[in-house]
């Protein structure tokens, strides 16, 4: 019988944050986000994951979320992409909450988010296939594994999902789970630079 490995969650955390800021496309960094994973969490895991294709999803989730900041209060600086774990209304199977709001005056320094962004706008909620499947891919992963899927791997596909979404827009992008882990994946560059 085969030892269990151990993963260092807050390694693979750091790591997935890295390559999503630094990503020149969505699919690109979710493939070097996944050939990085595979090694701690495992080929068989990883693998039909990193089929996932996520600039097929970028251009629609881009459309969604301009037109949701086109009411954006000229104070906040900072778009914050949640995410929480969701389950079918019918309880037939789970998906990832996802959803984008706002804050005012961001402290990058701070150790966790405010509890509450400061513009919940109605129709703030976002779908994603690709979130949906890492989700449900982390509810049949076992052990150590489980948990990289669920938050690391999870919180690296939404990152770059939210960065590339949010592209050309002048505010700063964070992802968060809605239990408080979060990162800043871009700083943008300041709603003042697009005001007359």
């Amino acid at each position: 019988m085969a030892a269990s490995v151990s993963i260092d969650h807050y390694a693979l955390f750091d790591d997935v944050v890295a390559v999503a800021k630094n990503a020149h496309a969505a699919t690109a960094g979710w493939r070097a986000i996944c050939v990085r994973a595979q090694r701690m969490v495992g080929k068989k895991v990883v693998q039909p994951l990193s089929e996932l294709d996520l600039d097929d999803e970028v251009a629609a989730l881009s459309a969604r979320v301009h037109g949701i900041v086109r009411n954006v209060p000229s104070d906040v600086d900072t778009l914050v992409f949640g995410l929480f774990d969701g389950i079918d209304d019918d309880g037939a199977g789970i998906y990832t909450g996802f959803h984008v709001a706002g804050a005012a005056g961001f402290d990058p320094e701070a150790r966790w988010l405010l509890a509450t962004p400061t513009w919940l706008p109605d129709e703030r909620f976002l779908k994603s296939v690709a979130l949906d499947t890492i989700a449900r891919a982390g509810v049949v992963a076992r052990g150590e594994a489980k948990r990289a899927v669920a938050h690391a791997l999870r919180f690296g596909a939404a990152a770059l999902l939210s960065r590339f979404a949010a592209e050309g827009l002048p505010y700063r992008v964070v992802v968060s789970f809605d239990d408080g882990d979060f990162a800043e994946i871009s700083a943008g560059f300041g709603a003042a630079a697009v005001m007359p």
